[in-house]
């Protein structure tokens, strides 16, 4: 073998973004895509992009445009304070989550996690040589985030504290008033605590934890345009720091130069201006048709379960709780009606006994999901 990285080739990834499997399907529910539509403004910039012999494809992207936009977006928002210095943006937000590992983690030091969570932030750990250690969400509290818990397994051992709100799989909710506790808990220990909000857009504003960036220099908060704004394509996200004469100019050494491309940073500054009200973000995230979405399928359940999830977010755990261990309800729901998923046989705290289901467009919803979800519920082994 080569000269290659022992950490790297010895390990074995948890991420689900290769998964498939061989058999007809019917409906997608798998991947994290918003399917509403595009705002107008963005399409119409998207027309546009091709004048003056494509200038914006041939040249690097290295203004500041997209960074002011966000600050104003977040004013917008009721988030005050945050300035245009505060942002770096990213090839997605996960080029984003790699940096933070890299600026915080060395050879055998540790992160503190809480599982399950977003596995392919978890393989980077692993992959750099690093220790990925968490908190369990309990099972016999329908996998229920508890602050104090977490908490309680931190210490001076740790070299990051990371967590995602909303949880990827789980789409349950975590409070700020508990984003703000571990954010005191890692100050006292002279530790970055890193939150991952991804799925964040589809959170009220008042829970997004950007509103602690100004108290707490130690947090870093890293959020997409791939999840609420649908630009999952384009592959940018950004992330926030207050500390822009220490923690933020280390992190902006670690991503590529001239990233978030310039087609993406355009885009992304037409779809901020269509959202700069509550209104036109609620109407571009669906929110009315993704908690209705969310209600009918926590209703229509009863045989398989949900872990705890938030009627806001449009991702949920679905989990088998017969005696059947080696049961894989991906393949079972794939294979009996053809209803695509993600397998959580990878997710810590998991198994193949749980998925995680994306909510579908909503005129797929009843003529499409939830049918499959009583098909598959009536001939679930081990329950009736």
């Amino acid at each position: 073998m080569y000269k290659i990285n022992d950490y790297i080739c010895g390990y074995a990834v948890k991420d689900y973004a290769e998964q498939s499997l061989d058999c007809p399907i019917e409906l997608d529910c798998s991947l994290g895509v918003n399917p509403a539509p595009l705002p107008a403004l963005v399409v119409e910039r998207l027309r546009g992009l091709c004048a003056d012999g494509g200038y914006l494809v041939k040249s690097y992207p290295h203004d500041e445009a997209l960074h002011e936009a966000l600050s104003v977006w977040c004013s917008a928002h009721g988030i005050n304070g945050i300035d245009k210095s505060f942002f770096a943006l990213g090839n997605g937000s996960l080029e984003l989550l790699y940096a933070v590992n890299i600026l915080t983690l060395t050879r055998r030091s540790k992160v503190l996690g809480y599982g399950p969570q977003f596995t392919a932030y978890i393989d980077h750990v692993n992959c750099m040589g690093a220790l990925y250690d968490y908190y369990a969400l309990p099972p016999e509290d329908n996998f229920r985030f508890n602050a104090d818990d977490y908490i309680s397994k931190m210490n001076t051992s740790f070299n990051l504290f990371a967590l995602e709100n909303p949880n990827n799989p789980t789409g349950q909710i975590i409070a700020l008033s508990d984003i703000r506790k571990i954010a005191l808990r890692a100050r006292e220990l002279n530790t970055i605590l890193l939150v991952d909000e991804a799925y964040g857009d589809y959170m009220e504003f008042s829970n997004s934890a950007l509103r602690l960036v100004n108290e707490f220099s130690n947090i870093i908060v890293t959020k997409s345009f791939s999840k609420g704004f649908g630009m999952a394509g384009l592959r940018l996200g950004y992330a926030v720091n207050s500390d822009v004469h220490g923690v933020l100019p280390q992190l902006k050494k670690l991503v590529c130069p001239f990233n978030g491309g310039a087609l993406g940073r355009a885009l992304a500054i037409a779809a901020l201006e269509s959202t700069s009200s509550g209104a036109s973000l609620a109407a571009l995230l669906d929110t009315e048709n993704v908690i209705a979405g969310k209600q009918a399928v926590l209703a229509a359940l009863h045989g398989l379960k949900a872990a705890c999830t938030s009627e806001r977010t449009p991702i949920l755990t679905l989990y088998y709780p017969g005696e059947n261990a080696a049961f894989d309800l991906q393949k079972f729901l794939a294979y009996k009606v053809g209803l695509q998923t993600v397998g959580c046989s990878t997710y810590d705290g998991l198994s193949a006994r749980a998925v995680r289901l994306m909510l579908p467009a909503p005129r797929h919803l009843a003529e499409k999901l939830l049918p499959m979800l009583a098909a598959v519920q009536a001939d679930l082994p081990g329950i009736f």
